[in-house]
């Protein structure tokens, strides 16, 4: 009885140290996974890097010849007030009207070139490696939740041509300039609204009549600090993997998709980097919400 029992131990054992082993191959395999990914990320960052100084520049043309442009209408419109004891005539005023014109074309070219400028440079922030502290300055908050918010989703787009989704947009005008990091909270953003797309694109899979996506990004000045709210209507977070979202390396998506490290950053940059907290609300099916307070003082 005793050896028959000897016996049934050192099966259990064996079986035991079977699936430890085969635990450690499969963990290792995961790990040689998540290598490969992070390499394929940064030679993606490099690639990105480079094109986007290649797009700064002739960028740079272009917003100083807005301006040149600019300057250049105010000039013949000065010459013309110079000639106010002078009655215009007909083509002289058609003229005026289209100066006015091309200096509020001028103008527009200027505002969305500032625009593609900072979103260049913040990229390019996020592409380097070296180890600096993070600056923190005012920043137009508002700007850039809809601006990287937009960018987020154009990028999903450039995957998918047929994924739209309706983005709305509440945010609070009083607000206004935020001392942050500003690229540190742009790389939050992206993360966040990168996982709104695909939730609501799995939900849109599942071809539920009726469906209308949609992502609510909100903004609200509290006392002492700025929330920030980004929502979808996508396939939600059962319960059972809520606690492991922001946990390094946890990830959901299939191979390929996600690396499981963008949650756990963006849980960093907004808990440690800004003093700040992040929450997460969700229903299964229906929904999900993440909410950032960042303190105003930092």
């Amino acid at each position: 009885m005793e050896n028959d029992n000897k016996t049934i131990e050192s099966e259990k054992k064996g079986e035991l140290e079977h699936q430890e082993n085969h635990q450690s191959e499969h963990d290792i395999e995961a790990l040689k996974e998540r290598y490969k990914q992070m390499n394929k990320l940064a030679e993606i960052g490099q690639l990105t890097a480079g094109i986007l100084h290649e797009i700064q520049n002739p960028l740079n043309f272009v917003n100083n010849f807005s301006k040149l442009s600019i300057d250049l209408i105010r000039e013949i419109k000065e010459i013309f007030d110079n000639r106010k004891d002078v009655q215009l005539t007909e083509e002289e005023e058609d003229l005026l009207f289209l100066l006015d014109q091309l200096y509020g074309l001028n103008q527009k070219i200027g505002e969305n070139g500032g625009r593609i400028t900072r979103i260049i440079q913040s990229m390019l922030a996020q592409t380097r490696t070296e180890n600096k502290d993070a600056q923190f300055e005012p920043a137009d908050l508002n700007v850039l939740l809809e601006e990287f918010t937009k960018l987020a989703y154009q990028g999903t787009r450039g995957e998918d041509r047929t994924f739209n989704v309706s983005l709305v947009f509440q945010l609070d005008a009083k607000v206004k300039m935020v001392k942050i990091s500003a690229t540190e909270i742009s790389r939050v953003v992206l993360n966040l609204v990168n996982n709104a797309c695909y939730a609501i694109n799995e939900k849109l899979k599942l071809q539920i009549e009726g469906y209308a996506p949609q992502i609510i990004v909100t903004s609200k000045r509290l006392s002492d600090m700025v929330e920030i709210k980004i929502r979808d209507n996508g396939i939600g977070i059962p319960d059972s993997i809520k606690e492991k979202l922001f946990t390094p390396f946890f990830t959901t998506k299939p191979v390929g998709k996600g690396t499981g490290l963008g949650l756990a950053l963006s849980r960093d940059i907004v808990n440690i980097m800004h003093r700040g907290t992040v929450s997460v609300d969700s229903e299964a099916g229906n929904f999900t919400e993440f909410t950032l307070q960042i303190p105003l003082t930092l």
